[in-house]
């Protein structure tokens, strides 16, 4: 029996379908009276990756753990929930397969717990500096040693390291942004790359590991790199609206996000941006997806992914009129 945590997150519905349609019926975890819209023939079990109580009851009887569940956010306000979510919610989930014997682990990472250089080629062994480090991303590195932790006192851990996902299924969250931004026709756009893969060829990736575990191995999730001006065209042409064609340098990006930060310390609103995130922005990273391709992991062509996209995001948008 499989449980996925982070079952309504971004990746989560995405890991379910594919489970799905290979004839797995996979047990998702909700927290207590969290409304979960969910296919047939999943289960719902009420657990909490905060609270290790619940999850003890959550995973009685489960051989496998999915985990997906994370805090993704550039605010610095939000530090404290970034590493209670991404660090203590995963030592939690590892210190309970420990106890219930559960005998495989997969554990959602990202690119952002690698080191990472502009202009040098990242792969899994590259290790973390304290240069141009996130919140985010540094809780995703120490999430990564918890799990590490659990494979050496006897968990079989697999790691996947993807990149930006993409997908436009729930509005106004993670990646569905980036569209959101074309659609509403902003304007400006930073001289960095994204780094990007499709959210279902990671739910593949994660059924591959499902099947057939490769313990203690980490992969990175990226299908390629691609400047944002050159995204924001793609995504432009699909909807028939005008790209983003003013570029801004890294000094109207810093105060841009520290403006929006003050705002959304006033307002008591989330930043449209941040200085963490203006600052990842203006850089190009280049991430070797080699080792995946390696082990059958594949990788759907951008314009086939970004077709997708616009066109669920498309779909929310005449929903929600």
């Amino acid at each position: 029996m499989v449980a996925i945590t982070g079952a309504t997150g971004l990746l989560g519905s995405h890991i379910i379908d594919r489970l799905l349609a290979e004839g797995v019926h996979p047990i998702a975890l909700h927290r207590a009276g969290h409304d979960l819209s969910l296919p047939p023939h999943v289960s719902k079990k009420e657990g909490d990756i905060l609270d290790q109580v619940s999850l003890r009851e959550a995973f009685e009887g489960v051989t496998t753990v999915i985990h997906s569940a994370a805090f993704v956010s550039f605010n610095p306000r939000k530090r404290k929930k970034i590493f209670d979510v991404n660090v203590a919610g995963t030592r939690n989930v590892i210190d309970i397969c420990l106890q219930l014997g559960i005998k495989n682990f997969i554990h959602v990472s990202s690119v952002a717990a690698l080191g990472r250089t502009p202009g040098e080629e990242i792969t899994e062994e590259s290790k973390m500096t304290n240069a141009r480090v996130t919140d985010y991303a540094e809780s995703k590195y120490l999430a990564e040693l918890e799990v590490f932790r659990g494979a050496e006192e006897g968990l079989t851990i697999s790691i996947v390291n993807p990149s930006v996902i993409l997908s436009a299924s729930q509005p106004n969250r993670s990646s569905a942004t980036l569209f959101n931004y074309v659609w509403n026709e902003r304007p400006y756009y930073t001289e960095g790359s994204l780094n990007y893969v499709d959210a279902r060829d990671v739910a593949d990736a994660v059924y591959l590991l499902y099947k057939k575990p490769n313990a203690g191995e980490k992969f990175i999730l990226s299908a390629g790199n691609l400047p944002y001006r050159e995204f924001f065209a793609l995504v432009a042409k699909q909807f028939n609206k005008r790209a983003p064609f003013i570029k801004i340098g890294s000094t109207l990006s810093y105060w841009a996000g520290f403006v929006e930060e003050a705002r959304g310390l006033l307002s008591n609103s989330e930043p449209l941006v941040t200085r963490q995130s203006a600052e990842m922005a203006l850089h190009s990273f280049h991430y070797s997806n080699k080792k995946a391709q390696q082990i059958g992991i594949r990788f759907r062509p951008l314009n086939e992914t970004i077709h997708w996209c616009c066109e669920d995001f498309l779909r929310n948008v005449k929903t929600n009129k």
